[in-house]
């Protein structure tokens, strides 16, 4: 984000997304979380992945805690054993262990239209408690990937006219 402009908080999603460097990383509902999750390896700056059906149409999220669990607790069950103490905690294990798809892991779609403002993103994040949010078009369809770190930072980066601090 060095020398680059300051976001303003009421900038539209639109604008933002041009001064951010993070990509979008879509899965499909039907694909294998272990493929999943390799395909995340190579691009760890995207902490939440878009599920989309055939049409590219956003159905949902999966961040990437949410994923990594999911896999382990197929892999290796004994480290999410551990949390189970009661029947809520028994049913989200099994649930868990039993995640073969994206469809099956992912959350519901939190997204943004282009005209949303920087501080509409920021509150469904914090509403949502995610740390990414997908841009969409009308037809539901993802367009860009805005991530509350990189967001964060463009509002706090100072203008590049600025004079430096000592």
């Amino acid at each position: 984000m060095s020398g680059r402009a300051r976001l303003a908080r009421h900038e539209t999603i639109a604008k933002a997304q041009g001064l951010l460097a993070i990509e979008p990383l879509l899965v499909g509902a039907d694909e294998d979380l272990v493929s999943v999750l390799r395909r995340a390896f190579g691009q760890p700056s995207t902490r939440v992945l878009g599920v989309v059906d055939g049409d590219g149409v956003l159905v949902g999220i999966l961040p990437i805690r949410e994923l990594v669990y999911e896999v382990l607790g197929r892999v290796m069950p004994e480290v999410l054993l551990p949390s189970v103490v009661d029947y809520e905690g028994l049913t989200r294990f099994v649930h868990v262990v039993e995640g073969r798809t994206a469809r099956d892991a992912m959350l519901p779609p939190a997204v943004l239209a282009e005209t949303a403002s920087v501080v509409d993103a920021f509150r469904l994040m914090h509403a949502r408690m995610v740390s990414g949010l997908y841009v969409v078009d009308a037809q539901g369809r993802p367009t860009g990937y805005v991530d509350l770190l990189e967001l964060a930072a463009g509002c706090l980066e100072p203008p590049a006219d600025a004079a430096p601090t000592r």
